[in-house]
Parts: structure tokens; C-alpha cells; sequence
């Protein structure tokens, strides 16, 4: 009876201790965490109705969606799928498609060597570790502007190709910084044995430097891959009239652009008017669909880049 009676004691004594743990919040607590809650839902708000817009849009009546004034909430006039039905008989659709695809690809892979690259140099404790950085900093500062980057393009031969809407933004200045300092806060101990060991810097770097940094690393690929996914600026300059090498992101701009042309006819379409809003949706779903996937590895890596060692 007596180690009965003694845990009893002791689990009453353990929920005496939980709940003087427990926190009385006030009211002045409760109504911060409404305004947050008010805030947060207001700035979802914002961010969905555009979307939501554009895909009530799209499958709207045309004629009568062409009147329509202010936000689409519901269908205006019966549901209407003709809008996607022209846009998929446009081959151009799945060939920017496949265009997008590749410049993403091969942009976030050539994204993520760089940056561990450019990362581990400037991360290093070189004579000209200061010099190389101040020159990174710069250039997230300055920028030499649209036509002295387009004469280098020219220049290096390669406008018209591919390589122009990969190479140039595989990366960027503030991608490489993030990497570098995720890189200098890993413990100098893992780096110094490795030495002792006698790694060269490409076994550091790769097998000993990436692994505890590859969380910001694929912070950067993921922005890096969102980034290409939604240019369009490059390739209406470098390859302007080169249709086989566009970007869905381009074709996208063009049916928007010529939103209007259809009613130019005798007998005009009413469903060409809803392709616009049908090329916005088919080119963002797949973002929509893949960042809930990555959120959790964004978090994390953003988190452990702003922790110092």
C-alpha cells in the first residue's frame, strides 16, 4: 500500500508541476494573436483572389465574360471548357512546355555547382577572400543593364541558342553569398581534418562542406528552378523570332497580348477570349502543385543558413 500510495503522490505532484507550466494569457495576449490571425488571413486573401479570378475566368462564358465588370467568383453564365480546348490544339502550348522544362532543368543543376562552387571559394580563408566578395557585393548592387548584357551574349556567341536562357541566370550574386555563409559556419574542425586526412578541395568540397550546407543549397536550386520557370524577358531578346526555342512563359505573353484580335472577325470566337486566361493557369499550376512539396525543405534550410556555428 505503501508504494501505491507513493505513486499516486508522485503523479500528483508531476501534474501540479504540469500545470503551474501552463501560461494564463491575458487578453491583451489573445487579441495579438487575432490581429495576427486577421493579418495572415487578409494577406491569403490577397493572394488567392487574383488566381481564383483567372481560373473562374477561364472557364466562363466568353461572350458574356467580356462584359463582365470587377472580380470573377463563380462562372459567369455556364461552366465552359472551349478556352482549353483551342489552347491544347496549339502545339506551341506543349512545345514551350517541353522548352520551359529543359531551361529549368539544366538551370537548377547548373545553378547548384555553381553555387557550391563560388560558395566554398568565397567561403575560405584566402588573401583575396575580401576582394572576391566586395565584388560579388557589388554586383547585387549595380547592375551593367539589359544592352551591355545582351553585347556579351553576342559577343560569346550565343544569342539564338539555348545556352542563352541557361547560362546567365543559372545563378546569381546573392544565391552565392547565401551559400557562402551557410558554408562558413560549418565547423573549421570537419575542414581541418580532412586536410590532415589529405583531401583536396574538391573532396572538401563536395564530401565534406556540402552535405552539412545542403539545405540553403537546394534553397537556391528551388528558387533558382521558380526563377527560370517564370522568365520570359530573355528569351523575347535573344531568341525573339526562334518560336522552337520559347519559353512557355513567352507564348503565354503572346496569347495574352493578342486577347482581343478575335473580335476582329466577321463571326468571331468567343472562346478565344478565354485562352488568355486558360495559358496563365496551365503555366502556373505546376508551381502551385510543387512548392507545398518543398515548403518544408525551404523552411528548413533558410533556418539552419542563419545559424552560426
Amino acid at each position: 500500500m505503501t508504494a501505491i500510495n507513493l505513486n499516486k503522490r508522485r503523479k500528483n505532484d508531476d501534474d501540479s508541476f504540469r500545470g503551474s507550466m501552463v501560461e494564463n494569457r491575458g487578453l491583451g495576449s489573445r487579441l495579438s494573436d487575432a490581429a495576427i490571425i486577421l493579418v495572415l488571413a487578409l494577406a491569403a486573401f490577397i493572394c488567392v483572389i487574383p488566381i481564383w479570378h483567372v481560373m473562374m475566368s477561364s472557364v466562363s462564358d466568353g461572350k458574356l465574360l467580356l462584359g463582365h465588370k470587377g472580380t470573377v467568383i463563380t462562372p459567369v453564365g455556364d461552366v465552359n471548357f472551349g478556352g482549353y480546348q483551342l489552347l491544347f490544339r496549339d502545339s506551341s502550348v506543349m512545345l514551350g512546355y517541353l522548352n520551359t522544362l529543359i531551361y529549368v532543368v539544366t538551370g537548377a543543376l547548373l545553378g547548384v555547382l555553381m553555387n557550391i562552387v563560388g560558395g566554398y571559394i568565397l567561403s575560405r580563408n584566402t588573401r583575396l577572400k575580401s576582394v572576391m566578395t566586395l565584388f560579388v557585393i557589388i554586383t547585387t548592387m549595380f547592375s551593367g543593364g539589359t544592352v551591355p548584357t545582351y553585347m556579351v551574349i553576342r559577343t560569346l556567341g550565343m544569342t539564338g541558342t539555348r545556352w542563352s536562357l541557361i547560362i546567365p541566370g543559372a545563378t546569381n550574386a546573392m544565391f552565392m553569398l547565401l551559400v557562402m555563409n551557410t558554408f562558413a559556419s560549418i565547423d573549421k574542425a570537419y575542414i581541418e581534418a580532412a586536410e590532415i586526412d589529405g583531401a583536396g578541395h574538391l573532396t572538401t568540397m563536395f564530401r565534406v562542406v556540402f552535405p552539412q550546407g545542403k539545405g540553403m543549397v537546394l534553397v537556391t536550386a528551388i528558387n533558382t528552378a521558380i526563377l527560370r520557370w517564370n522568365s520570359w524577358f530573355e528569351a523575347s531578346i535573344y531568341v525573339p523570332t526562334d518560336k522552337s526555342r520559347w519559353p512557355l512563359q513567352l507564348f503565354v505573353r503572346q496569347l495574352t497580348s493578342e486577347g482581343m484580335e478575335f473580335l476582329k472577325a466577321r463571326n468571331p470566337n468567343y472562346d478565344k477570349y478565354l485562352i488568355q486566361y486558360a495559358a496563365i493557369i496551365i503555366s502556373t499550376l505546376p508551381i502551385l502543385i510543387a512548392l507545398p512539396f518543398f515548403i518544408k525543405k525551404l523552411e528548413k534550410g533558410m533556418v539552419l543558413g542563419g545559424v552560426k556555428g
